[in-house]
């Protein structure tokens, strides 16, 4: 056993020693715990009363008894050998079919925890990062369950003696921490955006909160051993309870979820990705979180890197007027606003229905596609109906496998302590992966390998429409990085936001040199940008600016090297380009970015949310940008405002 407990703890500072990095969206902290811990105080009570009451009349049924018993020994005329006696207690072993039940309760509750209440609640608080429905993958989840609560009580009843007493303690007590863990100790560390998280700054909270797991199953342990009636009832009562409280919290969970959209099997495809127009093409591709100063990184090791992108002008004075993916897509795309105390599907179905900016497109004939995520652009493919010309109907289909696998490990993630949670990450790009994209009406998933891979196979390839207006939102050079400077895959640990902004561009290179090859690259206009810059921190205010990365090729540019422009743009500059580029005349988007003057005052914001903290609560800063927005004291911090 000791040999056991020093690697154990070995194999935990290892992990404490090391960095790994998380990668994902979605945010795996719970919001059910009071509803939890209320269930169970309720449940507890009820039974405690019941208990106590039972006993109370058990006492005064009993008392005549034991007065009785007590009579006979004081007035006992013949007694036995008043020589102390040692008498040798034997311990006799319970038969194994009360052993396995006495482990089933804790077996049921380990498994009924880890397998289906927390992946039933990270998918319900999360809905919207997944394109297929749980009911995908619950029935695999159940048999998991049956099969794994089974074997573990078959396992721990196998033991005998004090060896049973202490494996069941054992095993009890990680349940106790397992909800401990997940439902009071877990640290706010935020939604999983794709950014690493520096574990070795939680190196004391690690060693405390490890401490905090071996107390508690050591406390277990010895309640076994010295209070075995205690433990019997203990052992009994408290997985029941647990139970209780999750299946009360599901039920709430279920009853106040939003109603799930995924039943209408519409989504926005792939469908005509690799496709252009015959006559006119506005091209616009995001790449994730691109800054300023990823590309000034970029050029200060190849200062002629970004020459293939002639008749372009790259714009170094741009700004978002988010600094998040959500909202800041939907914004680029219908020119709406987000107040950030609204509920952001309500936004997203709003911004779509009263936009104008793809209505005019349409109007003057565009075939428009549209090639972004859900939840960060979109509420439901039903709010694009008539906008976007790549919905189709269909049913999603995923690797069952792989999903459950990700699922499950998502949830460890959310229970196992906090040296161990490294080991258990996962990534929104993972359960991209899940989903099987080989046909063409497949969904558009985020993933810029299979993106460049199927660029090159396929090649561009000329439509049926006369006029098409593309957005294509790719990961670009946002984490997790796994490019190499080519657009390859990279080992991992062996990519970062510069090689990784290199790789984003070759991919955009290779679809600006097949555009020329089809004799299309003349008249198309091209925007290459960024849907925000780069922040340092989710938690925190800004320490530098944050400037986002743009590139524009006008229509008729060709063959000259590129320009650099000064003006201070914003993303609400992006329509008025595109509906000039179009040929339609509505002065009201204001001017392009070509009719903005290097030396024109403009006064500009930039909405930065924070999500809450230990300390912290939840809140979005709204900055003034006055003159050159790469220069940080320009940048105004004029409001602040709590999201409730």
């Amino acid at each position: 056993m000791r040999k056991k407990m020093s690697a154990f703890l070995l194999f935990t500072g290892y992990f404490l020693i090391r960095t790994k990095p998380v990668h994902a969206y979605i945010d795996p902290a719970t919001t059910t715990y009071l509803i939890q811990i209320l269930s169970a105080l309720v449940i507890t009570l009820g039974v405690t009363v019941g208990v106590f009451f039972g006993r109370i009349r058990q006492f005064f049924l009993n008392f005549r008894v034991r007065m009785t018993e007590l009579r006979i020994r004081v007035f006992e005329q013949k007694r036995e050998d008043k020589q102390p006696q040692k008498i040798e207690k034997q311990e006799i072993s319970l038969p194994f079919i009360k052993r396995f039940l006495l482990a089933l309760p804790t077996s049921v509750a380990l498994f009924f925890t880890l397998v289906i209440f927390g992946v039933y609640e990270l998918y319900m608080n999360n809905q919207e990062a997944f394109m297929f429905p749980l009911t995908s993958v619950l029935l695999s989840l159940i048999l998991i369950a049956l099969f794994g609560t089974l074997l573990l009580a078959l396992l721990i009843a196998v033991f005998r003696h004090h060896t049973f007493s202490t494996v069941l303690s054992i095993a009890f007590g990680l349940l106790l921490a397992f909800n401990l863990e997940g439902n009071l100790l877990n640290l706010s560390l935020g939604e999983l955006t794709g950014d690493s998280i520096p574990w070795e700054l939680y190196r004391t909270e690690a060693i405390v909160n490890l401490f905090v797991w071996i107390v508690l199953i050591g406390l277990v342990v010895v309640i076994g051993h010295y209070l075995k009636n205690f433990w019997k009832v203990l052992v009994r009562l408290a997985p029941a309870v647990i139970l209780m409280a999750q299946i009360i919290a599901m039920i709430v969970i279920s009853a106040t979820a939003a109603p799930s959209t995924l039943e209408d099997n519409l989504y926005l495809s792939r469908q005509g990705i690799y496709e252009v127009g015959k006559k006119e093409n506005i091209v616009v591709i995001v790449l994730d979180r691109l800054d300023n100063w990823f590309i000034n990184d970029v050029l200060k090791e190849e200062p002629d890197f970004f020459d293939r992108m002639d008749g372009f002008t790259r714009f170094t004075n741009n700004i978002s007027l988010y600094s998040q993916t959500f909202p800041s897509v939907a914004n680029m795309l219908t020119g709406e606003r987000y107040d950030f105390n609204d509920y952001w599907a309500d936004y997203l179905e709003n911004a779509w229905k009263t936009g104008d900016f793809i209505p005019r497109l349409k109007g003057a004939g565009y075939e428009n596609r549209f090639y972004m995520e859900r939840s960060y652009a979109y509420r439901d493919a039903q709010d694009l109906l008539g906008l976007a010309d790549n919905i189709v109907e269909g049913k999603i289909s995923i690797d069952r496998k792989e999903a459950v696998g990700q699922f499950m490990g998502l949830s460890s993630y959310r229970y196992v302590p906090l040296a161990l949670k490294p080991f258990f990450w996962t990534s929104t790009e993972a359960f991209g992966k899940i989903i099987d994209v080989s046909l063409e009406t497949a969904p558009y998933i985020t993933d810029d390998l299979a993106f460049f891979k199927g660029l090159k196979e396929e090649r561009l390839k000329i439509g049926e429409a006369e006029k098409n207006f593309l957005f294509i939102h790719l990961n670009g050079p946002h984490p997790p990085y796994n490019l190499d400077e080519y657009g390859n895959e990279a080992e991992p640990g062996q990519s970062s936001y510069k090689i990784q902004t290199k790789g984003s561009f070759r991919i955009v290179f290779e679809y600006l040199d097949q555009l020329k090859a089809l004799g299309l690259y003349e008249d198309a206009t091209i925007i290459v940008t960024g849907d925000h810059g780069a922040r340092l921190s989710d938690t925190q205010p800004l320490s530098s600016a944050i400037v986002t990365g743009l590139f524009v090729k006008p229509k008729g540019a060709i063959g000259e090297p590129i320009k650099i422009n000064r003006a201070p743009l914003t993303s609400d500059n992006l329509r008025a380009t595109v509906i000039e580029a179009a040929g339609i005349d509505a002065p009201q988007y204001g001017q392009s970015y070509f009719e903005v003057s290097p030396d024109e005052f403009a006064v500009r914001f930039l909405f930065h949310r924070l999500y809450g903290s230990e300390d912290q609560p939840a809140r979005v800063e709204v900055y003034q940008v006055l003159g050159d927005a790469n220069q940080f004291n320009n940048w105004i911090l004029v409001e602040e405002e709590i999201i409730r």
